[in-house]
Formats: C-alpha cells, structure tokens, sequence
C-alpha cells in the first residue's frame, strides 16, 4: 500500500500527504465544543473511573430522595446525572443497591455532581 501511495505521489497523482491534525484542531473545525472532561489525561485522575458499573441510585438530599442516572463510579466518588442542585459541600447519602453511603458534594455544574465517597 505504501509502495502505490509513494508511487501515486511521485508521478504527481495523489496529493502530497498532510501534516497530522490534532483531535482539539479536528473538533474545532467541526465547531463541537471540547468537553472539560474531553481535555483532561489520564494523569490527571486520582483513579481510574468506571462507566457502565451501576445504571441508577438514589440520593437523599435535604430529606428528598432522588433518583438519579449514574454517569460513571471510581475509587473514592461518583459522578450523577440530575436536575436537583445541591451546594458544594453540601452533606448527601447515596444509596445504590440498598447500601446509603454518606458522601460530600464536591462540584456541581451542567446537570452533573460530583460525590467524595471517601
């Protein structure tokens, strides 16, 4: 394949290869937005976060139970989908599979809150 691509390219038929474009470049001229969490590297996580484990749970805050869409589970925290919106710092329990765990909001922000477990 090579070999036709270098061929194609010194008799002038196929267009000289281009520089790689980074995916940010990719997605800018698409005009998507990158995502914060897009941007971030694996070195910048405390640990490794897991999607898929657990599909919903509730949170008792401000004595309301909710039920809320879980968006991914790691090692000390989970992130949770919602409309409800609590205060950094605020006190919640979260309760998936019949087990509350008390745990501390840490951000909240576009439908998402981020839970300390530890």
């Amino acid at each position: 394949m090579a070999h036709r691509l270098r061929s194609a390219i010194l008799a002038g038929e196929a267009a000289p290869p281009v520089a790689p474009t980074s995916l940010e470049e990719c997605r800018r001229k698409a005009e998507a937005p990158v995502g914060a969490q897009d941007r971030r590297t694996a070195a910048q996580r405390r640990s490794d976060r897991h999607r898929g484990l657990v599909d919903h749970a509730s949170i008792l805050l401000r004595g309301k139970r909710a039920l809320v869409r879980v968006a991914n589970v790691s090692k000390g925290g989970i992130t949770v989908e919602s409309s409800i919106a609590p205060d950094v710092g605020e006190s919640v329990s979260v309760d998936v599979d019949g087990t509350p765990v008390a745990g501390t909001v840490r951000w909240a922000r576009r439908g998402r809150i981020g839970i300390d477990l530890g």
